[in-house]
């Protein structure tokens, strides 16, 4: 349990602070309000009432608290549209990114996040369309060894049917379909699937092309 819990409570700063703002601000709108209504309700009154009495301060209270009443309610809408339309700066990309993910799950990768701008969560649609963008390029490198397989398949089977065995023949061609498994070995051990997995980086990956073309 302790291994998951936060530290570091500020993680998208600029993100956080501005809806601490939006919150102080509505807050302190509200406390302006509610001390603006008492006051023209109440204490100007009182201040104004010659020969105040007991129940001439129930009356006034009385009168208050109905006013507020009506105006908590006023409030309570007035913060409600405003929470509709400062949500929907978050609303509106989590719901495009929940729609682009559905797609991409399907096997569109060319699907892309396109966000308005003014939107919250700009950053994720950069890191999104970059992840998507290096599906696709993993993909198409699948389908270029897979190509390259089929053509090594063809090589080997009209060898075999030409009955042709040379023996260098046999060799270009075994050495081909083990550069092939060696691409695929690479590609696939680009992803982690589980905890035990180190994944092999850009660098490995092109430090073992490069060994592969010495």
């Amino acid at each position: 349990m302790n291994k998951h819990r936060r530290r570091t409570y500020l993680i998208k700063t600029g993100l956080q602070l501005r809806y601490m703002g939006i919150i102080i601000s509505t807050m302190l709108l509200v406390a302006f309000g509610v001390g603006w209504t008492i006051y023209h309700t109440s204490w100007s009154r009182i201040a104004n009432t010659q020969d105040l009495t007991i129940d001439k301060l129930a009356s006034i209270f009385d009168s208050v608290n109905s006013i507020l009443v009506r105006w908590i309610f006023v409030f309570i809408f007035a913060i409600a549209i405003l929470s509709i339309f400062v949500s929907h700066k978050i609303a509106g990309p989590v719901y495009r990114l929940e729609e682009t993910t559905r797609v991409i799950a399907s096997g569109d990768l060319t699907c892309k996040i396109h966000l308005r701008h003014g939107d919250e969560l700009q950053d994720l649609q950069e890191a999104f369309n970059k992840m998507s963008d290096s599906l696709c390029k993993m993909v198409a490198k699948d389908r270029e060894v897979i190509d390259k397989l089929v053509a090594t398949g063809e090589r080997l089977r009209e060898t075999i049917d030409k009955k042709n065995l040379d023996q260098k023949a046999v060799e270009s061609i075994n050495g081909d379909l083990y550069g092939v498994i060696e691409e695929l070995r690479l590609i696939t051990s680009g992803f982690k699937i589980d905890d035990s997995d180190s994944p092999i980086t850009v660098s490995e990956s092109e430090e073992s092309d490069s060994e592969q073309i010495a």
